[in-house]
């Protein structure tokens, strides 16, 4: 979590293969926390949210457990006192909420806030917790500040805390938390300006000793992971050294982040490596052993961060190998961005028993919280793979059954720049569409949503969003509009307006056509490409009643699209229960 009030709430939960549990920030599942207020922003029904306030990071235990998340009680407005939320799946796709797990002990080391962490199986098979307990500099109940040597003199104090489940609980619902930290405070005079986010890489066991990873950064250098052992897992935590070895090279013009916060390290495998694999050595969702043969992609949260057009900091993954048990960032693939949007941070990331790595992250908001039901979701769940050199992200197949009726499916649409299509059939906040751009001779082409809300001095410019590949420029993005002619739908693509979005890959037997992913779950939406990236962001569009036309037209500019194998559906409702369903609130009275 950052280190300072955060002006977005969200939240991330991974995916699981039998009953999940949700942790760090990491929808459908996006979840939502929400709480009733006189102005609401409707909540999506097959986003994961909770029942009341806001959301931040998530993670999991393992493979076929729980999921749980940072969750601000009664408010979506970033306060210190977070606590760990709770919520199951049996198939990542169905949700209901579970009570919270952990919240701050008064006069504790943890009294500020139970900030993110991470859960894993103890070698004798106890579910533990691993967390970032907070206790505000000026509480005077939470003891005497740390010496001089380990104080980094933020406006709290960071230490390593633990809890495990109570024996025989298998909702993982009952925990006990450890009085004392299992890291006090962090090395002896290093400048640090962060000291958080626990992730395990290795489990320990008869040979080996567990290794923990810890979010940081150094003072006039910039972020950096700390590594920290030991041969018991809540207990005689020593530092081992930075995880880092080498500089990284540069990302663009900009800094690498002064902090690196929810560090998360996944081993890649190439699809066909999990055709007919029902499980991969470790691959229980927990930590695996080291290995210095396998490829590993090392993602991290760099904070703060400050890049054009952009309203949050951006999530970056190197991919490369561990020598002598540190990561060789001098020779790694990277630094990339993992997300081309504006909303996604603080991924979290696991194995399944099928041996894929998946991945949750937070979705930030675009406006601000408080006036509003709910501050944050979590994003849906990604399969992680290495093909054709470099990272492949897609959407977990298992989304799929939430599609339902109403549907359209069409062979081929003919669309001109003169002249968008709109969709048939589909009504509702919430669903999904898969189609296949063919340039033709195109400069542009993609999926224009749009906006019931109106801006602009009287209120009468038509708001909207495009979801655009750009050929030319082999990218994608997602472009906001300020004039849009409604009666044809279409705009001025050269005008100035915002813009978001990063490069693609497109190659020669791609050049002319792409096959794009859309998950639109009120105002969260997420786009996935056949060419491995991916893209959230949000768009406001106001209320949108099931029996609405859901405003979306197929778009070309400068030259005319063909639009092959259209599918588009409705969405279902994650929620298992009845009180676990979203408020019918609404979306904000104009965009901010």
């Amino acid at each position: 979590m950052p280190h300072c009030p955060h002006p977005r709430l969200s939240e991330s939960v991974p995916l699981q293969h039998q009953v999940w549990h949700t942790t760090r920030e990491v929808g459908i599942p996006h979840i939502r926390r929400r709480i009733p207020t006189a102005k609401g922003s409707r909540l999506s029904r097959a986003s994961m949210a909770s029942n009341r306030g806001g959301l931040g990071d998530s993670w999991t235990l393992d493979a076929d457990k729980p999921w749980y998340y940072q969750h601000i009680e009664g408010s979506s407005q970033w306060d210190w006192r977070m606590t760990w939320g709770h919520a199951s799946s049996p198939d990542l796709v169905h949700w209901k909420h579970e009570p919270i797990a952990i919240n701050p002990t008064e006069g504790g080391y943890d009294a500020s806030g139970c900030w993110s962490g991470t859960t894993v199986l103890d070698t004798d098979g106890t579910p533990t917790m691993i967390y970032t307990g907070v206790r505000r500099r000026d509480n005077k109940d939470c003891g005497p500040l740390p010496h001089a040597a380990v104080d980094l003199g933020l406006d709290m104090i960071e230490c390593q805390m633990v809890a495990t489940c109570q024996e025989g609980d298998m909702d993982l619902i009952r925990w006990h938390k450890q009085e004392q930290p299992i890291i006090p405070h962090p090395p002896d005079n290093m400048k640090l300006t962060g000291f958080r986010d626990p992730y395990i890489i290795q489990a320990g066991g008869p040979h080996q000793k567990w290794k923990m990873l810890l979010g940081s950064g150094i003072e006039g250098q910039g972020g950096t992971l700390l590594m920290y052992e030991a041969t018991h897992l809540t207990s005689g935590w020593q530092y081992k050294g930075s995880f880092i070895n080498g500089q990284s090279k540069p990302f663009g013009k900009h800094d690498l982040g002064a902090m690196w916060e929810c560090p998360f390290l996944t081993p890649l495998q190439e699809p066909s490596a999990l055709l007919g694999s029902s499980a991969a050595p470790g691959s229980n969702g927990g930590p695996q052993t080291l290995r210095e043969d396998q490829q590993y992609m090392m993602c991290v949260s760099p904070y703060p961060h400050h890049l054009k057009d952009r309203l949050t900091n951006p999530c970056l993954y190197w991919l490369g190998y561990i020598q002598q048990e540190l990561f060789q960032i001098a020779e790694s693939d990277g630094p990339h961005l993992l997300d081309l949007g504006d909303v996604l941070y603080a991924p979290n990331c696991f194995q399944d028993a099928q041996g894929r790595s998946i991945m949750l992250a937070w979705l930030q908001e675009l406006r601000q919280g408080g006036a509003f039901d709910y501050a944050g979701c979590i994003s849906l769940p990604r399969v992680l793979s290495y093909k054709n050199g470099r990272l492949h992200q897609q959407a977990a197949p298992e989304l799929r059954a939430l599609q339902q009726e109403p549907s359209w499916r069409a062979s081929e649409v003919q669309v001109s720049s003169r002249q968008s299509v709109a969709v048939q059939h589909v009504r509702g906040p919430s669903w999904f569409a898969e189609f296949t751009l063919q340039r033709g001779d195109a400069a542009a082409s993609g999926l224009l949503l749009r906006s019931w809300l109106y801006q602009g001095p009287e209120k009468s410019q038509a708001c909207a969003a495009a979801l655009l590949v750009d050929w030319g420029a082999s990218q994608l993005q997602v472009v906001f509009p300020t004039e849009l002619d409604e009666q044809n739908m279409t705009f001025d693509a050269s005008s100035d307006m915002k813009r978001i979005g990063g490069p693609i890959v497109l190659g020669a037997a791609q050049q002319q056509q792409v096959t794009v992913q859309v998950y639109v779950d009120h105002s969260a939406v997420e786009v996935f490409l056949s060419s491995g990236e991916a893209l959230a962001t949000r768009v406001y569009r106001g209320a949108v009643t099931p029996d609405e036309d859901p405003g979306m037209f197929f778009i070309s500019h400068q030259g005319s699209t063909t639009v092959s194998n259209v599918h588009m559906s409705a969405m279902g409702s994650i929620w298992t229960q009845v009180n676990d369903q979203p408020a019918k609130a609404f979306e904000p009275a104009e965009r901010q």
